[in-house]
C-alpha cells in the first residue's frame, strides 16, 4: 500500500517539472533573439536581417535602339454620321465587312423630304406660270405704248395718255423680273431638297474594314450621331513616347522594327513618318508616329507591339540591373542601401530597359548603391546583410 503511495506522488512530481519546462520553453521562443538586425524601432520593425545582393549606379553604354511598347492604330478611322435628320430605314453592314469608297453602308427615311420635294415641285410650276403671266401682260403693254406713240406723234392721244401707258409698261417688266426671280428661288429650294434628299444615301468615306456599327434601323440620327466606323488598315501606325535625351537620335523617315505577340517570329519593318513639335510637360516624351504596311491584313488594330527604332550614335547612361527595379502603383521606385545597411525606397523615372539593365533618367546618383536580389520582400528602413 505504501508503495502505490509513493508511486503516485513522484508521478505527481514528475507532471509538475515537466509542466514548468515546457512554461520556460515557450517563453524563451517567444522572446526577440538579439545579434545583428534583432530590431527595436526604427530597424525593421522586429523582422530577421535579410540577406540581399547590391549593384552600384553606374554609366552604361546603351545601344542606338530605342525599344518602346506601343499599340497599334489604324491609318485612318472614320465615324459614318447622316448629314440629315430622320429615322434609319436600313444599315447594309455589319461589324467586319469589308467595303469600299463609295459603297452604300445606310439609308435614311426619306418620306417627309419627298412629300417637301412634291411641294417644291408644285411652287416651281406655279412659279413658272407667273412669268407666263406677267410676260403676256408686258407683251401687251408694249404693243399699246407702240401705238399711243404713232397716235401721239399724230396727236391724236395726249402727252399724259402716253405716260400713263409707258408708266404701266416699265412696272409690268418689273413684275415679269421679280416673277422670274420667284421661279429662281423656288427651283434653288427644290435642288437643296433633292440634295437632301440625296443625303439620305450614306456611302463609305474609304476602302477598309466596319470596326463598329452604332445604331439599328428605327433610331433617330443627325449630323452628330455615328452610324458605323469604317477602319483603313490597309498600314496601321503606332505612336510611341521618346525621352528629350533620346529625340535627338530619331528622324522622319528612320527604319524601325515592330515586333507583335501574335506573330513573334515575324518582325515587321515601319518607318517614322511625324515627330511632334512639342514635348508632354508631365511625362518629358513626344509622340513619334511610325507607320506599318499591312497589305496581308494580318495586323490588327489594337495589337501591343515592341517598336524598336534604329538610332544613329550609341549614348551612355546611368543604369541599374532591372532586377533592382519596383513598382508601387504607377511609380517606379528602388531600395537604397545606407552606409549602415538600412534600406530607404526611392522614387525614379526610368527610360529603355535593355540587356537586363535599365536606363535611369532621373532620381539617382552615381555610385548609389540598390539593393537587386532580395528587394522584393523588403520594406521601409529594413536592416540588410550582403551576400
Amino acid at each position: 500500500m505504501k508503495k502505490v503511495i509513493l508511486l503516485l506522488i513522484l508521478v505527481g512530481l514528475l507532471s509538475i517539472v515537466g509542466f514548468r519546462l515546457y512554461e520556460e520553453l515557450s517563453s524563451a521562443s517567444a522572446r526577440p533573439q538579439g545579434g545583428p538586425g534583432g530590431g527595436g524601432p526604427g530597424e525593421g520593425g522586429g523582422r530577421p536581417t535579410m540577406l540581399v545582393e547590391t549593384a552600384q549606379v553606374a554609366p552604361r553604354l546603351f545601344s542606338a535602339r530605342l525599344e518602346v511598347l506601343g499599340e497599334l492604330r489604324p491609318w485612318a478611322s472614320v465615324d459614318v454620321m447622316s448629314r440629315v435628320s430622320g429615322r434609319l430605314r436600313e444599315v447594309r453592314v455589319e461589324r467586319g465587312d469589308g467595303v469600299r469608297v463609295g459603297q452604300l453602308l445606310a439609308v435614311v427615311d426619306d418620306e417627309d423630304l419627298r412629300q417637301q420635294i412634291q411641294r417644291a415641285e408644285a411652287a416651281v410650276l406655279v412659279a413658272r406660270a407667273g412669268v407666263n403671266r406677267e410676260r403676256a401682260t408686258l407683251e401687251n403693254l408694249n404693243i399699246q405704248a407702240d401705238r399711243y406713240r404713232e397716235l401721239h406723234v399724230d396727236a391724236l392721244v395726249s402727252t399724259q395718255d402716253l405716260q400713263d401707258v409707258e408708266s404701266r409698261t416699265r412696272a409690268a417688266q418689273a413684275q415679269l423680273e421679280l416673277a422670274e426671280a420667284m421661279v429662281q428661288q423656288a427651283e434653288a429650294s427644290l435642288r437643296e431638297l433633292k440634295v437632301q434628299q440625296e443625303q439620305t444615301l450614306i456611302y463609305s468615306p474609304l476602302d477598309g474594314f466596319v470596326g463598329t456599327r452604332y445604331l439599328d434601323p428605327g433610331a433617330l440620327v443627325n449630323s452628330s450621331v455615328p452610324i458605323v466606323s469604317v477602319l483603313d488598315v490597309s498600314r496601321l501606325k503606332t505612336v510611341i513616347p521618346v525621352t528629350e535625351a533620346a529625340l535627338s537620335k530619331v528622324r522622319v523617315g528612320l527604319s524601325a522594327g515592330v515586333v507583335v505577340e501574335a506573330y513573334p517570329d515575324e518582325p515587321q519593318r515601319g518607318m517614322i513618318t511625324r515627330i511632334s513639335p512639342f514635348l508632354n510637360p508631365d511625362t518629358r516624351t513626344a509622340d513619334v508616329e511610325i507607320e506599318i504596311p499591312n497589305s496581308a491584313g494580318r495586323l490588327k488594330p489594337g495589337m501591343f507591339a515592341r517598336v524598336a527604332v534604329d538610332a544613329d550614335v550609341p549614348r551612355s547612361v546611368l543604369a541599374v540591373p532591372r532586377a533592382a527595379l519596383l513598382a508601387r502603383g504607377d511609380q517606379m521606385g528602388v531600395y537604397l542601401l545606407s552606409d549602415d545597411f538600412v534600406t530607404q525606397y526611392r522614387r525614379v523615372s526610368i527610360g529603355r530597359i535593355e540587356e537586363g539593365f535599365v536606363e535611369i533618367v532621373d532620381g539617382l546618383q552615381e555610385g548609389a548603391r540598390v539593393v537587386t536580389s532580395g528587394a522584393q520582400q523588403l520594406n521601409e528602413g529594413d536592416r540588410v546583410r550582403i551576400g
